[in-house]
């Protein structure tokens, strides 16, 4: 970082801070604990941890963020780059029996960020002290400025950090540093009691990123265990900024209709970005060293939505109809890499290279267009009984300008319906089903295709589940439920070209428990077993395998929390994480090994000089498990064995 941001950013932290501790506020975010609030395990962010089983990237094997099924406030937004915590308190996905109540839902869930609360009519801020894990540390402020008391209120906050990026949930890999500084703001103007206007400000840069290695085998074994640590070119350094900008309306038009509506603008802008292969890894660890560089990819976005809701009441009844209309248009520029070999090495003993000179080509310039039209009806009885359904108008055009190809065009019109319905079978059981279509991006076929720069046909997708909720108690909750997902399967033939070979199905069964066992043990317990499996003509003559790369048959995630008795405001946590066997090769011929990691730690909230904190601590990976794991890609990566400790102090004042 330069001298000159080193002294800005102290500078600029201390206004914020001066600002929003004018006055004391209750308590904001000191007592957040997502194993607590929680209301089930399919997956929620909140502040600096997560639970449940998936997240904005990983759903049932596929992603929501990729799928275009991402919403801010429950409003549709074509996201290119993640917003920061400055504006959004955390994340929460939609899946299965949280999709019931959720208007216009898609396959493979929704992704749903949480904007920032702007409800209180005095200045309160959150500060956020962190340290690990391995060479991390942060400090953010984040708070709420009332400029004309709760009429025009502004949420504001900064941050600058050295982040361990994290692969996976809970898995980090030492050295493998940025620098990440983010600003943002969340105005919220609410003139009278039936209007309220937000805005959307974020910006968020990352600098000197590290590359992680991938490893690929040679043969049908995965590669010799290597020696920890971070072992990548120090000058293969990643950069991005990312900014989101937008704005969203609530207006209550009559007694029975409310309109919301939401504008964005969300540009990603990556100048520089490495890939760091290790290839033909043979059973002593020889391998051919292969760096790739790519340079100003970029994609930028506009998108909204804007929704009628209209509710009618008649006794037990309670009637919705909805009508949405909403777009996106989306150019991306990428492609033009530039590939160097650098040559024989050996896995056990990396060394750094020189910095090669990269020679870049022209790049492919995308741009996709969404417009969509429907309507929808919910019919509530008594809150005993839901059916809702849906019906989607879709135009989607796409089209690619490819350095030496001639310009390629796809376009599709489909209707997309969707069906859920709940019912309380006993005051203590829910049944639900749903049945969901979709259209996603294909994407463009790669360089390395003979039909290199071609727009790949839109994917129609579907999704079909049912299951059942039960009450255990009041405060904790059962799901067990079954799904099938289909999507198209695309990737290069033997005459490499890159088309649909087959299908990708999901099928699998899910469980979840969440909530609070007794009134000081809160558990979240989430396990999905099943398959991505892909299916097709002549598959295994093209080299395809008859499971998905990277989809493990059997994944949980397990959290409990236990506020100590004798120890008014400290509570204990375990965390188990458990990856199982997934295959690393397109042909399913090497797989990864299982792999369970255990994360243990403990919170203590308390009070000093009239303000509250919360002091968290964890050690993480407390049984140094270290194995091979899978990127969702052919390829694997080490992940380190050695226990390290996350621990962040928040206060509120």
């Amino acid at each position: 970082m330069s001298s000159a941001r080193r002294r800005t950013f102290p500078i600029a932290f201390a206004a914020v801070f001066a600002t929003l501790q004018a006055s004391a506020a209750r308590a904001q975010h000191a007592s957040d604990n997502p194993v607590d609030s929680a209301s089930d395990a399919f997956g929620l962010t909140l502040g600096l941890e997560s639970v449940g089983l998936y997240s904005p990237g990983s759903v049932r094997g596929f992603s929501p963020i990729s799928a275009g099924n991402v919403r801010i406030d429950g409003i549709y937004f074509d996201l290119q780059g993640p917003p920061s915590r400055r504006v959004v308190e955390g994340s929460t996905i939609h899946v299965g029996v949280g999709e019931i109540g959720y208007p216009f839902p898609a396959p493979t869930g929704i992704a749903d960020y949480n904007l920032r609360s702007a409800a209180s009519d005095r200045p309160s801020a959150t500060t956020i002290a962190s340290v690990g894990p391995y060479d991390a540390a942060g400090l953010s402020v984040d708070g709420s400025i009332p400029l004309i008391g709760k009429a025009l209120v502004l949420p504001i906050g900064i941050s600058a950090q050295v982040s361990t990026q994290s692969l996976q949930d809970g898995l980090y890999y030492p050295g493998l540093t940025s620098e990440v500084t983010s600003v943002g703001a969340t105005p919220q103007w609410t003139p009278n009691s039936r209007v309220t206007v937000r805005a959307l400000i974020d910006w968020q840069e990352t600098r000197e990123a590290k590359t992680l290695p991938e490893f690929f085998a040679a043969g049908d074994v995965l590669p010799p265990l290597i020696t920890k640590g971070y072992v990548a070119q120090n000058w293969a350094k990643n950069r991005n900024t990312t900014i989101n900008l937008g704005g969203l309306v609530t207006a209550q038009l009559a007694d029975n209709w409310v309109l919301r509506a939401g504008a964005f603008r969300s540009t990603n802008d990556n100048p520089a970005a490495f890939a760091d292969l290790y290839t033909n890894i043979q059973p002593n660890g020889q391998a051919e060293h292969v760096v790739v560089s790519v340079r100003d990819q970029d994609a930028a976005s506009t998108s909204g939505e804007a929704r009628l809701t209209g509710t009618f009441r008649t006794g037990d009844w309670r009637q919705q109809l909805i009508f949405a209309a909403r777009g996106r248009d989306t150019t991306s520029r990428f492609g033009g890499a530039a590939v160097v070999d650098l040559g024989p090495a050996l896995i056990s003993r990396i060394v750094q290279a020189p910095e090669p000179d990269f020679a870049f080509s022209a790049r492919t310039t995308d741009r996709a267009q969404l417009r969509s039209v429907g309507a929808a009806y919910r019919l509530d009885w008594r809150s005993q009984g839901v059916l809702e359904l849906g019906l989607q108008k879709e135009d989607y055009r796409e089209t690619a300008d490819s350095p030496g190809a001639p310009p390629s065009a796809i376009s599709a019109h489909p209707w997309r319906g969707y069906v859920n319905a709940a019912f309380a079978v006993t005051p203590r059981l829910t049944a639900y089903a749903g049945y969901t279509q979709g259209l996603e991006k294909s994407g463009v076929a790669p360089d390395s295709a003979r039909n290199s720069g071609a727009v790949l046909p839109a994917s129609l997708t579907w999704q079909v589940d049912g299951g059942a909720r039960y009450a255990v108690t009041p405060k904790l909750n059962l799901v067990a439920g079954a799904f099938e997902l289909q999507a198209p399967y695309f990737n290069l033939d033997t005459n490499n070209v890159d088309r649909e070979l087959g299908v990708q199905r999901a099928k699998g069964v899910e469980l979840s428990l969440a909530g609070q066992a007794t009134q000081r043990l809160s558990l979240n317990v989430g396990v999905l077993a099943g398959n991505v499996g892909i299916t097709g003509p002549n598959l295994a003559a093209e080299g395809v395998g008859s499971v998905a790369v990277g989809q493990p048959h059997l994944f949980y995630v397990a959290a409990a929390d236990y506020a100590l008795p004798r120890w008014p405001g400290a509570s204990i946590d375990v965390r188990v994480l458990h990856l199982g066997a997934a295959p690393e090769s397109v042909d399913d011929r090497v797989s990864t090994r299982p792999l369970t990691v255990l994360n243990v730690g403990a919170r203590y909230r308390f009070t000093a000089f009239g303000r509250t904190s919360t002091l968290r601590i964890q050690v993480q990976n407390a049984l140094g498990t270290n194995a091979w794991s899978q990127l969702s890609t052919p390829g694997v990566f080490q992940w380190p064995g050695p226990p390290r400790v996350f621990a962040y102090l928040t206060t509120d004042f």
